[in-house]
C-alpha cells in the first residue's frame, strides 16, 4: 500500500487466522493512514461477504527496518517474496542486504525484458 505521500508498505490478508498484518519498514513512525486503508478493506470484503469487522491489526514481529529513505519499496518486495515463499522466520534480510537485492530486482528485470522482444 502507498502510505502518506512517500511510503510503501505491505498489508496482508490473514483469511484463515482472521487477521490482517503490516509490514512496514518504517514502523517507528505514526502513520494514521494504515487503519484507515483496514477499514477500506474490511468494508470491502463485507460486500464479499467475509465479516472482518472485529479482526485485529497486527505488526509482525521481528520485521527488517530499513535505514535508508529511499528503500521502502525494495523492503516491501522483499517481504512479498518471503511470504510468497513462506520463508518468514525472522524474515532473512536486512538493510545491509538491500544493494544485492536492488541489483538482482534490476538483472531480473532487465532479462524479463529483452526475453521479451519479439514476442509482440
Amino acid at each position: 500500500m502507498h502510505v502518506g505521500t512517500n511510503h510503501w508498505a505491505l498489508l496482508v490478508i490473514h483469511i484463515k487466522e482472521k487477521e490482517f498484518h503490516v509490514y512496514d519498514s518504517l514502523r517507528s513512525k505514526h502513520r494514521a493512514d494504515i487503519p484507515q486503508y483496514v477499514e477500506e478493506l474490511k468494508r470491502y470484503m463485507k460486500g464479499k461477504h467475509i465479516d472482518a469487522d472485529k479482526w485485529p491489526l497486527r505488526y509482525p514481529d521481528p520485521c527488517p527496518q530499513q535505514g535508508s529513505g529511499d528503500d521502502c519499496g525494495i523492503f516491501t518486495c522483499k517481504y512479498m517474496e518471503c511470504l510468497a515463499r513462506r520463508d518468514i522466520q525472522d524474515l532473512p534480510f536486512s538493510q545491509d542486504d538491500m544493494p544485492l537485492v536492488r541489483a538482482k530486482m534490476a538483472l531480473h528485470f532487465i532479462k524479463a525484458y529483452f526475453n521479451g522482444q519479439g514476442r509482440s
